[in-house]
């Protein structure tokens, strides 16, 4: 294009007519224009097809994570029964083995009375008043006995009733928790053949998008130099156009290299605090790596950051910054599994691009407590958390509020 250009402006210092032939070149120019924004369309089209159906993936992902959250916490329930019951086996073995020794010495004492002999004495009619005191004593003697036996039953019985329900409830459970895990294995491969293909599918547009630009301004220069020519062929000595200026490159915001390590994440603590109180006092929501300063422009010009990106560990624990009621917590466009809790206040907290959602719009959360965990959901390349604090619906630096 440079040269096309120099040999434009050599014909009209050398005055020839070669206005014609740029014409041309604009119509061709401007075919091929044509050509390659359609193919951008349908390029785009294909990417947004994609992307709902990536949308779809990262949903149920996110929604199996956070049944096996919540069967995580239940199998924790059902150990914990499972011990209470082990517990509670022993002490009614104990319980049985002191009701033997109390049967056996109550055995004893009426084998010591001569039960045998009382019922002799009364049958033959000698000390009759002792041998109806003796026969009532045996009469007692086989009562306990009974109630004894029934009570060890009694105990045998629960304690095995304990230890089925709860090995049974352990062993459902476990399969369940297979079943999901296999279910997570074959949504992760799928998302990750969607996000292969929508990974080709940006770079495609992004090449199509630069080359569309680099035309639109060859174009426009060529249109100018075009309508200059026009004018200078009509004239007996032409003037060369005056020089253009390329405007200066924006450089991008952020790169691969981190700005700063955060290690420290939200603590249980100051719940019933105001949230307008807590400023200096909040923590990152995950440990990582600080990609980007807020309200500094991003890659390519145009745009600010209204938060900070924190590159983390994929399935690490994202905590709320503070305590709070959930408001969002679904797939967004751009910005995957999104979470937002409101604070009170007019104080709201956004927390992107996660794997899994632990929470549901409507439900309390805690100051530290989980609520999703890390990905790379909504397109994102690197695993990560984008964060953000608004007030009135205004982005606010996170930073300045960070201990």
């Amino acid at each position: 294009m440079k040269r096309r250009f120099s040999l434009l402006l050599l014909s009209v210092l050398l005055a020839q007519p070669a206005w014609a032939d740029n014409k041309a070149d604009l119509d061709s120019l401007r075919e091929r224009l044509q050509k390659l924004q359609q193919e951008y369309q349908r390029t785009r089209e294909s990417s947004a097809e994609a992307t709902d159906a990536l949308k779809q993936s990262e949903r149920a992902i996110s929604e199996t994570g956070r049944k096996l959250h919540q069967l995580e916490r239940e199998q924790r329930e059902v150990q914990a029964a499972i011990k209470a019951a082990t517990a509670e086996a022993a002490q009614t073995d104990a319980e049985i083995r002191e009701r033997q020794t109390r049967l056996g010495e109550m055995i004893r004492q009426a084998y010591m009375r001569g039960g045998g002999d009382a019922l002799k004495l009364m049958l033959n009619g000698e000390n009759p008043s002792q041998a109806a005191r003796d026969l009532h004593y045996l009469s007692y003697l086989s009562r306990a006995q009974m109630q004894l036996i029934e009570e060890m039953r009694q105990g045998l019985a629960r304690l095995a009733e304990l230890k089925e329900s709860a090995a049974e409830k352990d062993r459902v459970l476990a399969e369940i928790r297979e079943a999901q895990l296999k279910e997570r294995e074959n949504l992760l491969k799928e998302k990750q053949a969607r996000q292969k293909m929508l990974n080709q599918l940006a770079g495609e547009i992004r090449k199509q998008r630069k080359e569309i630009a680099t035309l639109k301004r060859d174009e426009q220069r060529l249109s100018e130099l075009v309508a200059r020519l026009a004018k200078l062929a009509a004239k007996p000595k032409p003037r060369p156009p005056a020089k253009q200026q390329t405007p200066a490159s924006k450089k991008g915001a952020t790169g691969d290299k981190p700005l700063a390590v955060n290690t420290a994440v939200p603590e249980p603590g100051r719940d019933n605090t105001p949230f307008s109180r807590l400023k200096g006092l909040l923590r990152l929501p995950v440990a990582g790596e600080l990609m980007n300063r807020f309200g500094t422009p991003r890659e390519g010009g145009g745009v600010s950051w209204r938060g900070l990106f924190i590159r983390a560990a994929e399935g690490a624990e994202v905590r709320a910054v503070a305590g709070g009621t959930v408001a969002f917590a679904d797939w967004l466009r751009g910005f995957g599994n999104l979470v937002i809790v409101d604070h009170g206040e007019g104080y709201m907290s956004l927390y992107s691009n996660n794997e899994s959602l632990y929470k549901q719009a409507g439900d309390r959360v805690k100051m530290g407590e989980p609520i999703a965990s890390v990905g790379n959901s909504g397109g994102q390349e690197s695993p990560g958390v984008y964060f953000e604090l608004r007030h009135q619906s205004r982005p606010i630096n996170p930073m300045a509020w960070i201990k």
